[in-house]
Order: structure tokens, then sequence, then C-alpha cells
């Protein structure tokens, strides 16, 4: 375990490769027996180094050198201390060739949140791709890498979301090999380049997963809303059926814009909308953060694509702002 981590978060000791004297030491303590020694003292090491998540689909689905992902985000029209006031949005995470317009859009419509209005902190929640365990997954890192520059984690914020309830748990496994917050995490960098990450991953969908994330919502950032951003990765319906995918994408824009959180909760769970992070948006929902707030769509628009599996997915984005933004 210790092995994989280190290699995932890039850490190197001075000087060395990361295959080099640190994994010799530890094979050599292992070839001796000393299992539990070994991996007390791997967790003691990776406690005193520096923990960078690296990314794992730059160059894929966004750009991975610096300019290239600048030019990219000025033009999808966004403009650093300019745009709207929202306080929670919802975002897609396809390949910015595909979606990125729309992502901008979003970010758009918070990016006005600058000077005193500007969040210290962005809570980027997003879906688990391919097998899922059960649970709401914190990162251990201290930085996510970005093109732009690293993001530093808030680890305060995460242990007190840890403290939520059994189903939240700090593990960074999960975050290493999964790209939905990742390909969002430029736009955080460019908007907010001072505000620290609290990266959230949802595992399986099922009704206590949803409770759970909105009670700890509440609980945590109710009280910190004013100098907080909420973001959500979503991609809004997928289906081999292109005209049901389309009828999904538009029921779920629907629901959400309404704030009618039970309907949306109920049509996640028998699966009469197939979405991808769809029980992080019935989280927010259901938390009531957003009550008070108004629903904006930052773009009318629906974007389809081809997706996996023969499938058609919809991407769109949504904001939600306090009814006495300026």
């Amino acid at each position: 375990m210790g092995i994989i981590l280190r290699c995932y978060w890039g850490i190197e000791s001075p000087g060395h490769t990361k295959s080099g004297v640190f994994f010799k030491f530890f094979d050599f303590l292992l070839k001796l027996g000393a299992g539990s020694i070994t991996i007390k003292y791997v967790e003691e090491m990776i406690a005193l180094e520096e923990r960078v998540r690296s990314p794992v689909v730059d160059g894929m689905f966004y750009p991975e050198k610096k300019a290239e992902a600048l030019s990219y985000i000025r033009a999808f029209g966004l403009t650093q201390g300019k745009g709207g006031y929202a306080q929670a949005i919802i975002a897609p995470h396809g390949a910015w060739e595909i979606s990125g317009i729309l992502a901008g859009t979003a970010f758009a419509s918070a990016a006005g949140r600058s000077g005193e209005r500007c969040p210290s902190r962005v809570v980027i929640m997003g879906p688990i791709h391919g097998p899922q365990e059960e649970g709401i997954f914190l990162s251990n890192s201290h930085f996510f890498q970005t093109p732009l520059g690293n993001i530093p984690v808030d680890p305060e914020i995460t242990e007190e979301l840890e403290s939520c309830g059994p189903l939240f748990e700090i593990n960074d496994i999960p975050h290493l090999r999964e790209h939905s917050i990742e390909v969002l995490l430029p736009f955080i960098k460019y908007c907010f380049p001072d505000a620290s990450l609290v990266p959230i991953l949802m595992g399986q969908l099922n009704a206590p997963a949803i409770s759970a994330l909105a009670d700890a919502l509440r609980m945590v950032f109710e009280p910190i809303m004013e100098d907080t951003l909420l973001v959500i990765s979503c991609n809004l319906a997928m289906d081999t059926n292109s005209a049901r995918a389309f009828s999904m994408a538009k029921e779920c824009m629907r629901l959400v814009a309404e704030k009618q959180s039970a309907d949306f909760s109920a049509a996640l769970l028998d699966r009469r909308l197939v979405t991808c992070g769809g029980g992080l948006v019935a989280g927010l929902l259901k938390s009531g953060l957003v009550d008070s707030m108004r629903p904006c769509l930052s773009s009318p628009s629906l974007l389809p694509a081809a997706g996996e599996e023969n499938k058609t997915v919809y991407y769109g984005a949504i904001a939600f702002e306090e009814n006495t933004s300026p």
C-alpha cells in the first residue's frame, strides 16, 4: 500500500528517483520479515512528506501545458474577477473539447466573487467511475496538481467531514485514479487562485449516501457558506437511446432548477434518471443549503456526445446564487 501511494503521489527523496533508496530499504525490511514494522515506517514517512495528487487525464481530457490550458479557459469566456456570484455550481466532467464551454460557463457564474467576496475554499464533489465501493471518500493529499499550479487541500475541513459519520473516509486511493474532479481543477485555480480545496468522491449511489452527504454539507458548511463555493461535477444523463438520454437530461435540469429534492432523489434511485454524479446533486438539494438561492441555467444548451458502451451523454451547467447578490 505504501509503495502504491508513494508512486501515485510522486513523492521522491531528494536526489533519488521513485524507485530508489527508499524502496530498496523497504524491500530489505520485508525480506527480514519485519512486515508490521515496515508498514508503520512507511506510514510515518508518508506522513512527513508532501503528498501531491498527480493528474491522470491531462493531455487527454484537457491540456497538460499551462499556456494551452489558459488559452482554452479564456476562449471559454472566463475572466478572473468578472462574472456572477454563485455559491454553488454544477459543471460537467467531459473532455474540454466537448463540454469545456459549459464548464467555463458554470465557473463564470461564480467568477465575480473576488476581493472580500472571494471564497477561501472550494468544495468539489465528483462521482467515482468504474467499480464503486460504498462510501464518501475524502483526500489525504496535501495538494492537487493542475497545469496552472498546485491547489492546497484543506485538512481541517476534511477532518471535520470525516467526523460526520461512518460513510465518510479519508482514503486517497479512489482519488488517485478518478478524473471527475481533476477535469475541473484548472478552472478553480484560474478563478480562485488562493482558495483551498476540499475534494469529495461518492461511491455507490444509494439513499444512505445521499442523506449522509446532505447532513454533512449542512453541518459543516452552513456556517461558512459566505466564503465557500460548492462545485458538483456531474454529467446530466446517459443512455444507449439518444432521444431517451435527451429527455432524461431535460428532466434532470427541471428538477434541479425547481429544487425538487425528493423527486430528484427518487428518480435517481429507481433509475428513471441515469446520471454521472446525480447523487451528489441530490445531496446538495437535500442539504437545504440552496433553498434560499436563485437557480440559474448557466447555459440553456444541452450538449450531447458519444460516450462509452454506445451511450449518448448529455452535459449541462447550473448555478445557484443568493437572491441578494448584486
